[in-house]
């Protein structure tokens, strides 16, 4: 995520949803070599927070100068997720491979450690995932350079979590089926389960705390710990806003695993969190999509933990 106050941000996470402690690095021209942008010998700087939530880390990006992080932020201001990082067996065949595909290279950098390297490339798959990409290749030898600093430095003061681990990727599309297509063909990624949500099959349907149905095709894939959720709205709903704002190539939300669905939700509700769109899928199965996109730069979404196994 792309912020324009790390520490303000880091605050959000670890005081108010427990997601901490976080370590904090500077990428600076003192620690990054081989910096490009856009396929030009380029200097950058960042501040990254730091910190996972189960076993998917995340990162609070502050850019310091220009550099793909200033021009999202310029671009979509705070509130949506800037790239996702995938793990890769091949880091310069995939590279080769992703460009062979039209896909460009937008940013690169060598983080120099006490000992090594770690090589990361950012790629702009927006049009085909729906998201920029992030590789790397660690090299064997590489220490883990020392933090600048922890936040907080007593980690007896960060409150419970109130999330548990994300689980899902959801990304707003036009066309399912021709999205569904594109990850079959360029990456390998089948098969999906296609399931349409209506009134037919989700009842207690609301929006903004209004009743209104909504119908919505939706695939699903499960990628290494996460499960890519690619909808098609059908009908106005948050996916149709948000999809109207943004249009494809940037990530709608996170589904969230949570220990209790009501009580998480009173909590969340508690600390001026409204739930955006909900329903009950089945009448079993009951799910809230959260307006947390202004304290986390995404929006979240929870499922009732156990019943939605092999369903949603």
């Amino acid at each position: 995520m792309v912020v324009q106050n790390l520490q303000e941000s880091m605050e959000k996470y670890i005081y108010d949803y427990g997601i901490g402690p976080m370590y904090v690095l500077e990428f600076n021209p003192n620690n990054v070599s081989n910096m490009y942008l856009y396929g030009k010998k380029k200097k950058y700087s960042m501040n990254l927070g730091v910190s996972s939530i189960g076993d998917v880390r995340f990162e609070l990006i502050e850019p310091i100068t220009d550099s793909i992080y200033s021009d999202y932020i310029d671009k979509y201001g705070q509130g949506i997720i800037h790239h996702l990082k995938l793990a890769v067996n091949y880091y310069e065949k995939t590279l080769e491979y992703l460009e062979s595909i039209g896909i460009e290279i937008i940013q690169v950098g060598h983080q120099l450690g006490d000992k090594g390297k770690n090589m990361y490339t950012y790629l702009d798959a927006t049009s085909s995932l729906g998201f920029i990409i992030e590789v790397v290749n660690i090299e064997k030898d590489f220490i883990k350079p020392q933090p600048n600093r922890w936040f907080p430095e007593g980690k007896n003061l960060i409150p419970s979590p109130v999330f548990m681990k994300p689980n899902q990727v959801g990304i707003i599309v036009e066309d399912l089926e021709a999205k569904i297509e594109q990850y079959r063909d360029l990456f390998r990624l089948w098969p999906w389960t296609i399931k349409e949500f209506s009134s037919r099959n989700v009842s207690d349907m609301h929006i903004n705390k209004k009743k209104k149905d909504y119908t919505t095709k939706i695939g699903f894939y499960t990628l290494g710990n996460v499960q890519l959720k690619l909808i098609q709205p059908l009908t106005e709903s948050i996916f149709s806003k948000f999809y109207d704002k943004y249009g494809e190539g940037v990530v709608h939300h996170l589904g969230m695993e949570v220990k209790s669905y009501d009580k998480i939700l009173s909590l969340l509700e508690s600390k001026g969190i409204n739930v955006i769109q909900s329903g009950c899928y089945q009448d079993k199965i009951r799910y809230s999509y959260l307006s947390t996109d202004k304290y986390l730069n995404f929006i979240v979404e929870i499922v009732e933990k156990n019943k939605a196994e092999n369903i949603l």
